[in-house]
């Protein structure tokens, strides 16, 4: 999946340990014998729009899931290396721990499981979305990817699946009572966007379940939740639980970045949402003219088949921009909307049959990722904001943040 972050690298590491090492360790009563080390990836952490996954208010913090907490403390039977990667707009692993099994004798190895769980709930109280909305699909690519190499391929997510950013930003129109999750997932393949979830087994908690500013998603939305998500996990080779334990509606504390609240109520029954990323076609520097015409066209031809039962609509095609420094906002929106007329004229040309609409948004395109970092990192941000959009309905601007 081209997301721009590649593997999940560590932005902070909490380096924890008890007293023990792993191993078999001599005791009073004999040796005892460690199992072999093994991995842990969870999608958690604060961000605006989902309930904290912690509950401060007790002597120690807890995870607010009772049956989240006993399938974590079930696997610190060994020493645990655990990966935490928030799914805000930038999704990478920001906390990494080893928790260590203390088996100096029976009383310890015993109570070793609780200590590491506690561990592990102030670890996720601590982390925290550091840019602005939530890539959703990136994370559990993220995710899938850190899991690949660990015996038990099992990924924890907590999160309401309300994503904000990526080819699955839903504040666009993604959803509606009517919207057909097959086609979402093929356009999602075609531009080689579908997560590495190969053998992962995807634990789910907290699905369709928000927090302010997010408001509560009806039920049809809720049912659209789950079947996309299901079908996008198993289209990446995984499966998925989802646990519909209920969660205390309380807003994570504290300032965190801005996730734009997604209007389930105001949508259409079958609405058209589909991103073109730059790696599926990609433009000359500063013009409208693609760089490969006929991989373009290849591409464009998939695109018309997928949405060839939207004939007869009105599709509006919008260009997006990055936003590099020192580049002038309204160079950057004539430039996007040349693009979005080159890709309406290939779509028609394709034999899709709709009405098009074309429109130029520049860098303030809603569901844009953070770009961040510099050098190659800088150029990868940017390049998941160069792209077109296909909707159903014409998108506003918002306001560009970096």
């Amino acid at each position: 999946m081209r997301i721009g972050i590649g593997k999940p690298t560590a932005r902070r590491i909490i380096a924890m340990s008890l007293l023990a090492l792993g191993g078999a360790t001599v005791t009073g009563c004999g040796a005892q014998t460690v199992p072999p080390p093994g991995e842990m990836v969870l999608i958690a952490g604060s961000r605006q729009g989902v309930p904290s996954v912690i509950d401060g208010s007790g002597r120690v913090p807890q995870i607010i899931i009772s049956s989240m907490r006993q399938q974590l403390i079930n696997r610190f039977d060994r020493d645990m290396t655990v990966s935490i990667i928030p799914a805000d707009g930038d999704p990478q692993a920001q906390a990494t721990e080893r928790l260590v099994l203390d088996v100096r004798n029976g009383e310890k190895r015993q109570q070793s499981p609780e200590n590491n769980i506690v561990r592990l709930s102030n670890s996720l109280g601590d982390v925290r979305a550091s840019s602005g909305e939530s890539d959703l699909l990136g994370a559990l690519d993220a995710g899938g990817r850190a899991s690949a190499t660990a015996a038990d391929k099992t990924l924890y997510v907590y999160d309401s699946g309300v994503s904000t950013a990526g080819p699955l930003a839903m504040q666009n129109g993604l959803l509606g009572t009517g919207t057909d999750v097959s086609t979402i997932v093929e356009s999602l393949r075609t531009a080689g966007n579908i997560p590495a979830l190969n053998g992962v087994m995807v634990q789910w908690w907290a699905l369709g379940q928000v927090a302010a500013p997010q408001s509560d998603p009806p039920v049809w939305a809720r049912s659209k939740l789950k079947e996309l998500w299901t079908a996008v996990v198993e289209a990446g080779g995984g499966k998925v639980t989802f646990h519909d334990d209920a969660v205390l509606a309380s807003p994570p504390a504290g300032s965190l970045p801005k996730v734009t609240p997604v209007e389930f109520g105001n949508v259409q029954a079958k609405p058209v949402s589909l991103t073109i990323p730059e790696s599926q076609i990609s433009f000359l520097p500063n013009a409208p003219d693609f760089v490969d015409a006929e991989s373009a066209m290849k591409s464009l031809h998939q695109i018309a088949a997928i949405l060839k039962d939207s004939s007869g609509q009105t599709l509006w095609v919008t260009g997006c921009t990055a936003n590099p420094a020192g580049a002038s906002a309204s160079v950057m929106q004539d430039l996007s909307k040349r693009r979005a007329h080159t890709v309406a004229d290939a779509l028609t040309k394709a034999g899709l049959s709709a009405t098009l609409k074309v429109q130029g948004l520049g860098p303030a395109c809603p569901g844009r990722s953070p770009e961040t970092g510099s050098g190659a990192d800088l150029e990868a941000s940017h390049a998941k904001n160069r792209l077109v959009l296909i909707t159903s309905r014409e998108l506003a601007p918002i306001p560009v943040q970096g």
